[in-house]
């Protein structure tokens, strides 16, 4: 018994000093609460998965809080016999022993009171009555749809870039999402990012001190709210879009579908509520082309839409229903909401599109919701080897195991991956008018090609090894764009620039 429990001391402490995994080069990271599958892995980029522990990692980064902790929660709850039951840390010791140490905390959720009109929208949020009545708490005033969002600001002002960071992905803080259901995480560190998450924060808690309470009156939600933040920007040298819903100036579903039209070889997706047919038409017409490779898992809740109809007809065997898994709950739910594009393309853009924005209607129209596309090829890797792993369980349990083929880690580099000094030197970044290229490669001339974002080749030519390259980009509108130089011996390099 005593080596047992050295045994699970010891897991947690590792646990706990993994969850802070940032280095210089290394600033999003990513978990799954199902099991993965490391054999899709690249080299030196194997996923993570927080087996029933996803809770304890939360944790770990509430305590590293300094100065303040922003939160936006659809729902909170540490009953252990609640709904589907299973193991919920003590989340609220953390979040008070922060308020103790002089933590400035804001924290935003959904409507409890079904007396205020709210009785198809409320949740329970039975862990709010553990916090301390001193942090100032605030819900969605707005009776046309729900406060969706999942996601923490820590430090989110902090002037030391190492310090803010943002918490999101698919996961509310229950028991059950943490214990049992598929769910995601993604964390970032940067400081851009948490300016426009806390931006959108803000703006339905009516006010921007820190630690204050909420402005009722100036507070707006759903398709009363307003573009507040930025939406593109730069972390590891990899383009990070941010968007909110609803707003009334912008749309995610164009988004999502926008992303989808991306592919080239694969979509896969997961989704708990899929009932907007307007984001399954893409998903449907790529599935019949059969040039682009279509898999997905959708949770039986949505089975009796139209987007299941549809899909089901176009993709058959490779669109399953989850049910529940043996080990976990027999009615457990997918709860994951993402798509992946083209994971095991490197020649391509790998994208990886997630947050708590369902493909339903009330997600585009009235709730509360963040999305974050992120493009970037090793995050992209780390998703799709908890795709594999999940398609893999569900399709067993349904009693016919599809293991699928692809084997991302032999992908030849891509325009996604980071230019390597040794060979190849781009010098002003930030550019202006011009970007001047080394190449530190035996041979005389190279291929090269610039691309936008969004992997469209905007312009081409050659270099030549043995001087100081000049390349006009006049031509070009500011942004982030990426160059790919292929040698004479079939080698790339690419990397990312910035032209203002």
């Amino acid at each position: 018994m005593k080596k047992t429990v050295t045994l699970l001391l010891a897991f947690f402490i590792y646990l706990v000093a993994g969850a802070q995994v940032f280095g210089p080069n290394h600033h999003i990271v990513v978990y799954s609460t199902h099991p993965v599958d490391t054999t899709f892995a690249r080299p030196n980029n194997k996923a993570k998965a927080l087996i029933r522990a996803a809770g304890d990692t939360l944790i770990a980064y509430i305590n590293r809080a300094k100065y303040s902790i922003d939160i936006a929660l659809y729902d909170y709850v540490e009953d252990s016999t609640w709904y589907e039951g299973g193991y919920v840390p003590p989340i609220h010791t953390a979040i008070n022993n922060a308020h103790t140490r002089g933590v400035k905390i804001r924290w935003l959720s959904n409507p409890t009171d079904s007396s205020k009109g709210f009785v198809n929208a409320i949740t329970p949020n039975y862990g709010l009555a553990l916090i301390n009545k001193a942090i100032p708490t605030f819900a969605r005033t707005d009776v046309s749809g729900i406060m969706h969002d999942k996601f923490m600001v820590i430090d989110g002002r902090s002037t030391k870039v190492s310090d803010p960071i943002v918490w999101t992905g698919c996961m509310n803080w229950e028991p059950g999402q943490i214990d049992k259901d598929i769910n995601n995480v993604i964390i970032f560190q940067d400081s851009a990012l948490a300016h426009g998450y806390l931006a959108e924060f803000n703006q339905m808690w009516g006010d921007t001190v820190e630690g204050g309470s909420a402005n009722s009156s100036k507070a707006v939600f759903g398709a009363k709210k307003h573009n507040k933040s930025k939406h593109g920007f730069l972390i590891d040298g990899h383009l990070v879009e941010l968007w909110f819903s609803p707003q009334a100036d912008d749309s995610t579903s164009n988004h999502i579908v926008s992303v989808e039209k991306l592919a080239k070889t694969e979509i896969d997706f997961e989704m708990f509520t899929f009932t907007y047919a307007t984001d399954d038409a893409q998903l449907s017409t790529d599935a019949k082309s059969g040039s682009i490779k279509v898999y997905g898992i959708m949770d039986q809740a949505s089975t009796s839409y139209s987007p299941y109809t549809t899909l089901s007809g176009t993709m058959g065997s490779n669109l399953l229903v989850y049910k529940g898994l043996p080990g976990y709950y027999s009615n457990g739910i997918c709860h994951s909401k993402y798509m992946l594009v083209d994971p095991c393309d490197m020649a391509a853009d790998p994208i990886v599109l997630t947050g708590s924005h369902n493909w339903s209607s009330s997600a585009e129209t009235v709730n509360d919701e963040n999305t974050v596309i992120v493009h970037d090829s090793s995050v992209a890797n780390q998703y799709y080897q908890a795709f594999h792993a999940d398609f893999l369980a569900v399709s067993t349990a349904a009693g016919s195991a599809i293991n699928l083929t692809q084997v991302c880690k032999s992908a030849p580099l891509g325009i996604n991956e980071a230019v390597s000094k040794e060979q190849v030197t781009l010098f002003p970044n930030p550019a202006s008018n011009s970007l001047k290229v080394i190449l530190n490669t035996p041979g005389t001339e190279e291929k090269y090609g610039i691309y936008s974002a969004m992997g469209q080749m905007l312009l081409s030519g050659m270099l030549d090894a043995q001087y100081v390259n000049t390349i006009d980009l006049n031509t070009l509108p500011s942004g982030i764009y990426l160059i790919r130089v292929t040698t004479n011996n079939n080698r790339e390099f690419t990397g990312k620039f910035i032209k203002q």
